[in-house]
């Protein structure tokens, strides 16, 4: 074997071998077996109460804001999913979309972000004390009212599928964007100003 050839046999085997080390060392990142199953423990067959459109990875449709679902399973690998039984016994398997490497508290945030593990009633409690009867009760009817806090605005109508931000002399300004897959060129939007609603448009 030529010099040439040695040299480029083992450039090859130094990458197979190096490519080989990373794959290990992905897999390994990803979320250990005893807190996959601290997961399954803490979530399956919990209820939930629905922040975000739900939307399947199937055909099985989608499950609205604010419906009480059952989790049933939660798919730990790739960009992780959750499946949620609804009122009508159907499953839907919503991808999470969650970054990897996966983690436990990765997968935590998910799930609190796609759910409430508290139902509207004691939400609504917690919401009078917290910010007073109008925003509370804005906030159980999914309703906005000019000035409202964007932390309550956020209860009200869930995390926004996009967030735009910019300042202008020294005023925050943000654009939260909704989407739904049911009606692809309907989309709602809150425009606030130093974290109070300005406007929404629905």
């Amino acid at each position: 074997m030529t010099q040439s050839k040695k040299c480029l046999f083992m450039a090859f085997a130094a990458m197979f071998i190096l490519s080989g080390c990373g794959a290990v060392n992905t897999q390994l990142k990803d979320i250990p077996i005893e807190q996959m199953d601290n997961l399954q423990e803490e979530y399956v067959g919990r209820t939930a109460w629905t922040r975000i459109l739900l939307v399947d990875i199937g055909t099985n449709g989608i499950i609205d804001r604010d419906v009480e679902v059952e989790i049933v399973s939660l798919d730990l690998h790739w960009n992780g999913a959750v499946g949620v039984r609804g009122s009508n016994r159907k499953i839907i398997r919503h991808n999470l979309g969650i970054e990897r490497p996966l983690t436990k508290e990765k997968f935590d945030e998910a799930l609190n972000r796609a759910f409430w593990f508290r139902d509207p009633d004691y939400r609504y409690r917690m919401n009078l004390r917290a910010f007073g009867k109008r925003t509370a009760k804005a906030v159980y009817t999914h309703e906005l009212y000019k000035n409202m806090p964007s932390e309550a605005a956020l209860y009200s109508w869930g995390f926004p599928d996009e967030v735009n931000k910019s300042d202008i002399g020294g005023v925050k300004q943000e654009q939260w964007t909704y989407k739904d897959p049911r009606q692809v060129n309907k989309k709602r939007y809150i425009w606030l100003i130093d974290d109070k609603v300005d406007r929404w448009e629905e």
